[in-house]
């Protein structure tokens, strides 16, 4: 998830309808099942290769809460030809990096090496998707890796606070379960559980694999003769839910933990191919998009109420979120900075953005977009995610539908999603007493 602090200032970019990515992204389905995604760039002799597993905290069997994290820390803990820690160790000797990451949609690898030895990322994958030891010992140790984790998510006040935000406002539906899991499923997760779990999702029928930088037309034969040997058998995930028991009134909550109070709104908002999430993004961006952003302006450069504000809208496969985000001044009174939220939350329909404000929204939401995909390795990122969670054509869809948004598209959307009287949660960390 995007980090809610960075707050962004760009507004110098032509607003013709850019290519999400550079070239044109290759499709290919082997006959194993696995996706193949090739972006051809040669800005660099780099190659990121990202493999995504369509299995997320989403896909936890009930008790195992967290068995989708823990099996990714054990993705580096040991296969048939690479002992604990030495997936590491070889990237390292071979000059690159690597790293994985688990949301509740999705799991994903990616390496980043020079274009003339990216080929070892392959022999991993193909090692750890077949010959995962999970070693009852390595198993014991890493589960404590990860208590110790969920300990000190629990100490961080904004971590703490996202949680029971999100918590309360999915309610019983995946996406209000942490990533993590609980201390109670994770000493309930041994062995067996984490070889089922990788026994039914990672396999190549339930993969993507993103090669993006400096590759050749070998690319895929070399793909065919590691990952594409491997047979398919991967578990069909479950169907779409949508959250059904998010509230229809706003619910606040609070917590007493740091030095300095940090509010948290949280609105439901429909997935991330809904046609709506494009004019959502430049909405938020209307809020909190620089200098300009409204909330901005009001809490932080006029009002001197909050040191920051940041406005954000995830991309789930089942359903999204709004948030609104801000820390406050010391000795302001809470109070005040929820009155004056709410407050421009409700200006967006007394007062709607014109055109001139809502065109400055595009400048910085396409220059953001563009700007953080400068490097090969986010851009193999993002079309691995959209693949894996949507079809390649998503970005593109996505970047259109965002220039497309005009002012009354806009407070449509903005009636249809953001009343936060009608279903949100409103969370505050207030410092200790």
């Amino acid at each position: 998830m995007p980090r809610r602090r960075l707050v962004r200032h760009r507004t110098e970019v032509l607003l013709e309808a850019p290519p999400s990515l550079p070239g044109v992204p290759r499709l290919e389905r082997l006959d194993n099942g696995l996706t193949v995604c090739l972006l051809e760039n040669r800005q660099a002799p780099i190659v990121t290769t990202a493999l995504f597993y369509r299995a997320g905290t989403r896909d936890e069997p009930a008790g195992h809460g967290g068995v989708a994290h823990f099996l990714e820390h054990m993705m580096f803990k040991g296969s048939a030809r690479y002992g604990p820690g030495e997936i590491d160790r070889r990237t390292q000797a071979l000059g690159g990096v690597n790293n994985a990451f688990t949301s509740h949609d999705a799991t994903g690898y990616y390496f980043n090496f020079a274009a003339d030895r990216w080929i070892e990322a392959l022999e991993i994958e193909t090692d750890r998707m077949e010959a995962l030891t999970l070693d009852p010992e390595q198993v014991a140790s890493e589960r404590q890796v990860i208590l110790e984790e969920i300990a000190m998510y629990d100490s961080e006040p904004w971590d703490a606070l996202e949680m029971a935000v999100h918590g309360r406002l999915f309610g019983a539906h995946a996406y209000g379960r942490q990533v993590l899991g609980t201390r109670e499923e994770l000493l309930a997760t041994g062995a067996e559980e984490l070889r089922t779990f990788h026994g039914r999702f990672y396999r190549p029928d339930d993969a993507v694999l993103v090669m993006a930088g400096e590759i050749d037309g070998a690319a895929l034969d070399k793909v065919e003769r590691t990952l594409g040997r491997l047979p398919r058998g991967g578990a069909r995930r479950a169907a779409r839910t949508i959250p059904t028991t998010v509230p229809n009134s706003l619910v606040r909550l609070e917590r007493r933990k740091g030095e300095v109070a940090r509010l948290l709104l949280a609105l439901a908002a429909p997935a991330g191919d809904h046609p709506d999430h494009p004019a959502l993004e430049l909405l938020t961006t209307v809020l909190a998009g620089g200098r300009t952003g409204r909330l901005h302006c009001a809490l932080v450069d006029e009002g001197q109420l909050c040191s920051w504000v940041a406005a954000d809208l995830s991309e789930g496969l089942d359903a999204s979120q709004i948030t609104i985000s801000a820390e406050v001044v010391p000795d302001v009174e809470p109070e005040r900075v929820e009155a004056e939220m709410l407050k421009v939350l409700g200006d967006l329909f007394r007062d709607p953005p014109g055109e001139e404000e809502v065109e400055r929204a595009r400048r910085i939401a396409i220059a953001d977009w563009v700007f953080g995909h400068e490097r090969v390795h986010q851009q193999a990122l993002s079309l691995g995610l959209a693949v894996t969670l949507f079809d390649a054509g998503h970005l593109d869809r996505h970047l259109q539908g965002l220039l497309e948004t005009g002012p009354e598209r806009l407070l449509d959307v903005a009636e249809r999603h953001l009343r936060p009287e009608r279903g949100s949660v409103l969370g505050w960390s207030l410092p200790r007493e």
